[in-house]
């Protein structure tokens, strides 16, 4: 994975839902990793109109850096980069009232997926409801609602036992599961968007949903 430099946190910061300052208090406030001195020389050099100053967007790349926040837990489609994501979300749960397929709940004060018994319908409701844009939808090529799972098909699958069996690849809204006879379901990583449809299409249960590996986010 390209990691994302200072110009993508610097856009976050402009984003209309949080003010520039308000983003860098919350890193500022929840971080450890910073030296004393770094942290004093960038406090003289806040400018008096709020803005963030260069010194402190180059601090914010340094939080991040320093942070190497790895996510662990599925987030409601549209998260923020999970350093970003654990600042941001209050764990206000409106995201949770929010899902008609109530497969959002908020564990230990951050909102998470749980697809055991459902799948995300993508339909965006979450991001709307959320009020500090932790949930951020960007344009529908940008694949906004990328979950980061994927599935993983066991080898007790069907199809690959006995064959023609398809109903994984049926119910994929993106054409992202190809199947040939007596193989293991064959996944396009690029279309699949983690919604789980397959895992829940699946009567056999040999579909678990895994979270993308941190080098193959995109």
């Amino acid at each position: 994975m390209a990691e994302k430099d200072e110009r993508y946190y610097k856009a976050y910061m402009e984003h209309k839902t949080i003010s520039r300052r308000g983003l860098f208090r919350a890193f500022t406030s929840g971080t450890k990793k910073v030296s004393v001195g770094v942290s004093s020389a960038t406090s003289s050099s806040r400018s008096l109109s709020g803005e963030v100053s260069p010194a402190e967007q180059v601090l914010v790349t340094e939080l991040v850096d320093a942070s190497q926040v790895v996510r662990v837990v599925a987030r409601p489609p549209g998260a923020l980069d999970e350093v970003l994501f654990q600042k941001i979300c209050t764990g206000c749960a409106e995201c949770e009232v929010s899902c008609p397929e109530k497969i959002i709940h908020v564990e230990s004060g951050l909102a998470q997926l749980d697809i055991d018994y459902g799948y995300c319908s993508m339909c965006g409701e979450c991001q709307k409801a959320c009020p500090t844009g932790a949930l951020h939808a960007k344009k529908p090529h940008d694949k906004q609602n990328d979950t980061e799972l994927r599935p993983n098909f066991s080898t007790s699958c069907q199809n690959r036992l006995y064959g023609e069996c398809e109903l994984c690849a049926e119910q994929c809204p993106h054409q992202a599961i190809a199947i040939a006879d007596f193989c293991l379901p064959e996944l396009d990583q690029a279309k699949c968007d983690g919604c789980a449809r397959c895992k829940q299409a699946c009567p056999f249960s040999v579909i678990t949903m895994n979270l993308l590996p941190l080098s193959s986010h995109v």
